[in-house]
């Protein structure tokens, strides 16, 4: 759950391949079913059409919540196990062909290592069947058509690899940029609520581990806008960031760290009793307001605000938390600054946070 593990990955596009790899062999089968039970090869006729059924049975529990890779893997194995008795039972070498797209296809469904794994055997099995059925004595002709075919399938497993790689380093990159706030490297404000939906979820699923409880401290930097003005935008920009690697040295491995507006931030603590967050904000905000930042040549004195809510993780939304939260800084604001208020607000305070500008234009 930490920002130090952040993951990557792009699953959305290896369910649109699945998606793909899984109507082919449907319509494929309306092909060779037939052509299989003129040439008097019921066997194999008869596991074509399992695997239509089955392929549509996987496509119809994929849009019904099955998880990508439990549908990957259910699939895979099936229909690389037919296709092995297509080429086992094949009348001739062309049938071949099909051998040279698996790696293409586990790659872009696997990544790079499964991937990797499952093409490099299924191709080893491949050519095995091939020198076993035609012979270990072909003629110059023969292996020359078999070397075609096996240095035609590593060129097509090296190829497939290499763009995996790519694909994946591209995909890091760009997932790193959406995650992080470009300023103090923390979780973005989607990142951040895409962290609490995962934790969630878990919970309300019951999983081994999950949390079941959840604080979040919300936090404001108090008159930014005076430091800004005063200093200049770069040096409120280190003041910024500064706090923010304060903030991150004091939190727990578990805790998630984000900017969640111009000079708001928050935290989002698992399984921690709210009089224990609320004593965590405390240190949080004596960290910060003990010793003023160093940036450049001036000495700027920061203090925060903070509001602290605490909540079964199942039973409650982000904009649930995040508002209570929210209403509390605004109380510790109001009541003058540089300092934590963590017990419910009136219902009049409410009103009032609700009519005041957006954390962006408020100083």
């Amino acid at each position: 759950m930490s920002l130090r593990h952040l993951s990557s990955g792009d699953d959305t596009r290896r369910a649109a391949v699945l998606r793909v790899v899984l109507i082919i062999p449907m319509l494929f089968g309306l092909v060779f079913v037939p052509i299989n039970l003129l040439q008097d090869r019921l066997p194999l006729a008869l596991a074509e059409v399992g695997m239509m059924i089955y392929a549509g049975v996987i496509y119809r529990l994929l849009g019904r919540g099955l998880s990508l890779r439990s549908a990957t893997w259910a699939y895979l194995i099936p229909f690389l196990s037919v296709l092995v008795f297509a080429l086992a039972t094949a009348a001739n070498v062309s049938v071949f062909v099909w051998a040279l797209v698996i790696p293409l296809v586990s790659h872009r469904l696997l990544g790079r290592r499964d991937g990797s794994i499952v093409g490099l055997v299924f191709l080893a099995l491949a050519a095995a069947i091939m020198l076993l059925r035609f012979g270990f004595a072909p003629t110059v002709v023969e292996w020359a058509e078999m070397s075609d075919a096996l240095l035609c399938a590593a060129t097509l497993f090296a190829i497939s690899l290499a763009h995996e790689i790519e694909i994946t380093r591209a995909e890091h990159q760009l997932r790193q940029r959406a995650d992080l706030d470009s300023l103090t490297h923390l979780a973005s404000r989607v990142r951040f609520r895409e962290l609490f939906d995962q934790a969630r979820r878990a919970a309300q699923r019951g999983e081994p581990g999950a949390p079941t409880h959840v604080s979040m401290i919300l936090i404001d930097l108090d008159h930014f806008k005076r430091i800004n003005d005063r200093y200049g935008h770069d040096i409120g920009d280190i003041v910024l960031e500064a706090v923010a690697m304060r903030l991150l040295h004091q939190c727990r491995e578990a805790d998630i760290l984000g900017r969640v507006g111009g000079e708001e931030l928050a935290i989002l603590l698992f399984d921690l009793d709210h009089a224990d967050a609320v004593q965590q904000a405390e240190r949080l905000r004596q960290t910060v307001s003990d010793t003023p930042v160093a940036a450049r040549d001036h000495a700027v004195a920061v203090t925060l605000s903070l509001g602290v809510a605490s909540f079964s993780l199942a039973g409650h939304s982000f904009e649930e938390i995040f508002a209570e939260a929210d209403a509390r800084l605004y109380q510790a604001k109001r009541e003058g600054r540089n300092r934590t208020q963590g017990q419910p607000v009136a219902a009049q305070a409410r009103q009032l946070r609700l009519l005041e500008p957006s954390p962006e234009r408020r100083d």
